[in-house]
């Protein structure tokens, strides 16, 4: 089964995917496809034998209607004079549960008649292209999104349809292009962001779903990201490689995205072709006012030498994401430490070699997220990363990394500090790097705790400020030849966690009495659990040693 498909361009291609169903000595051979494209349908259909799907029975759909309004059958029979209305607004609606998801959630934001009235006589309505045509719809549901909204829905055009997105992911991508703003006191930027991609999810614009690990994603549906695309027309463009050549490329445009396909590289005839295409964008395009830069697909750096020239007056970019990167940052980029207006860098690698970061990069001063974790190679950071003083989010898939950053300190904004090493060298490595490290967030392991000298040293990392931290792991050294007990004592006296903390692991501890903190009824309350050494319970006042 081949369900939407959006492009059959090549019959000759359609024609070689059949061969092998003709020469089969089975029978009953099929292949199904849906589409929302006529031209696909007529091009796919061997025969004349095919399906249009109708809209929903009038009697069902407004059944659906009325569960996407009401909380309730008593909410319904609450408001009578919203029958009629609603009657004529379902006739809008073409039938499509997704129109009726959208519309709806707007018109359940305010349960009366002029509000309704007012969707009713939108002139949106007007601008429909046939009897099926539901874009209306969406339309009318963006323009009463709210404004700060908008712009995080409509740059969602810049990614590919179908596209997964990571919720952390999605929000460094708005506060690299400064579109989420604080409002209120103490509210991080980033529950600024979570906060509009739930109200998103509520508003029917984006859709949770969770994958097979457990983890949550976000997609949109394609008519959405068609209506995202639309939009954003005036400051947004996404280019794939087959229209290249064809696309008309606004006068304004800020943020761009290029998808580079399979079909791109198969052939030498191709490649060129492609390669001609991604030239002409020079004469068409304004690289040194763009703000945003997307490169797609896994092949897209068979040009980067194309791309070098293309974009080699680009200065202004505030937002790079490479997906499949496979070259040098200055092969791609020759002005790249020139970015000095960069916020957010993002690079995904599916090679054991290529993509090496420049030992510079901590003179772009402004960047707020670097996202190196699906780079499977070793990065090494540079001694004088510190610079980036405004650097909220280091996402790498080595712990190890985040404990060689030398002052870390310094970073007051950093969220995520896995691994700290106590005094893993002379100097930059003290307990109170922590302290300073306000925002800090998630979990975070601190080794070598045995090189803590004074229990006002342990005081200096102020774990018990850290309140956005869940995970703890407090480590002495195992193998060391000899233990002082009491020293051990104070310094995890003076390690005293946040009460928001949801669990504490203790490792080669060497003390002989319980840190007075575990008595507290705040921390009773947190439910802190550990393992290997000491095991915390729910309600433990007492040490309890795990054998071995």
């Amino acid at each position: 089964m081949l369900d939407d498909m959006w492009e059959c361009s090549n019959k000759d291609e359609w024609k070689r995917l059949l061969l092998p169903l003709k020469s089969s000595q089975k029978k009953g051979n099929i292949i199904i496809v849906t589409t929302r494209r006529p031209a696909v349908a007529k091009t796919v259909t061997k025969t004349n034998y095919s399906i249009e799907l109708g809209r929903l029975a009038d009697e069902e759909f407004k059944q659906l209607f009325q569960a996407f309004v009401f909380d309730d059958e008593q909410s319904r029979m609450d408001h009578p004079e919203l029958d009629e209305i609603g009657d004529r607004i379902i006739d809008k609606l073409k039938g499509s549960p997704l129109a009726a998801k959208t519309v709806c959630a707007l018109l359940r934001k305010h349960l009366d008649f002029y509000h309704w009235n007012r969707v009713l006589d939108s002139q949106k309505w007007k601008e429909e292209k046939d009897k099926n045509d539901i874009m209306p719809a969406l339309k009318l549901s963006y323009d009463y999104l709210p404004f700060y909204l908008q712009p995080c829905f409509s740059y969602c055009a810049l990614f590919p349809q179908d596209c997964k997105f990571g919720r952390e992911g999605l929000i460094n991508l708005w506060i690299g292009l400064d579109v989420l703003h604080l409002r209120g006191a103490n509210k991080r930027i980033e529950d600024i962001g979570l906060s509009h991609l739930e109200e998103l999810v509520g508003h029917g614009f984006l859709k949770r779903g969770e994958k097979n690990n457990g983890q949550t994603y976000y997609v949109i549906h394609d008519l959405l990201h068609d209506l995202a695309v639309e939009v954003s027309s005036r400051e947004c463009l996404s280019i794939y490689s087959y229209n290249v050549g064809s696309i008309q490329v606004p006068p304004f445009v800020r943020h761009l995205s290029i998808n580079i396909d399979e079909e791109s590289v198969k052939d030498k005839l191709t490649f060129d072709s492609c390669t001609r295409d991604l030239g002409t964008l020079y004469r068409r395009l304004k690289v040194e006012n763009l703000h945003t830069l997307m490169l797609f697909g896994r092949h897209h750096g068979s040009f980067v030498k194309t791309f070098a020239s293309l974009f080699k007056e680009a200065k202004s970019i505030r937002v790079l994401f490479l997906s499949g990167a496979s070259y040098k940052m200055k092969d791609l980029l020759p002005n790249f430490l020139k970015l000095l207006h960069l916020r957010y860098l993002r690079i995904e690698m599916d090679y054991s070699s290529g993509m090496e970061l420049p030992s510079n990069i901590s003179i772009l001063y402004h960047l707020k997220v670097l996202d190196l974790q699906r780079c499977n190679v070793q990065i090494f950071l540079p001694r004088d990363i510190t610079n980036l003083m405004k650097l909220r989010h280091l996402l790498v898939r080595n712990n190890e990394m985040h404990s060689n950053i030398f002052e870390v300190g310094k970073l007051k904004w950093l969220q995520e500090l896995r691994r700290f090493v106590v005094k893993k060298e002379t100097q930059g490595f003290e307990l109170r790097q922590i302290g300073d490290l306000e925002e800090l967030c998630g979990s975070l392991r601190i080794d070598n705790l045995e090189k803590v000298g004074l229990k006002e040293e342990a005081a200096e990392a102020k774990l018990v400020q850290k309140g956005r931290l869940h995970e703890l792991e407090l480590c002495w050294d195992t193998d060391r030849s000899t233990v002082d007990s009491a020293q051990d004592d104070q310094v995890l006296e003076n390690l005293k966690p946040n009460s928001s903390l949801q669990k504490l692991c203790i490792r080669g501890h060497g003390g002989a009495t319980c840190p007075s903190w575990l008595g507290d009824e705040s921390v009773k309350k947190s439910g802190i659990a550990s393992s290997e050494g000491h095991i915390l319970g729910k309600c433990s006042t007492s040490w309890r040693t795990v054998a071995g």
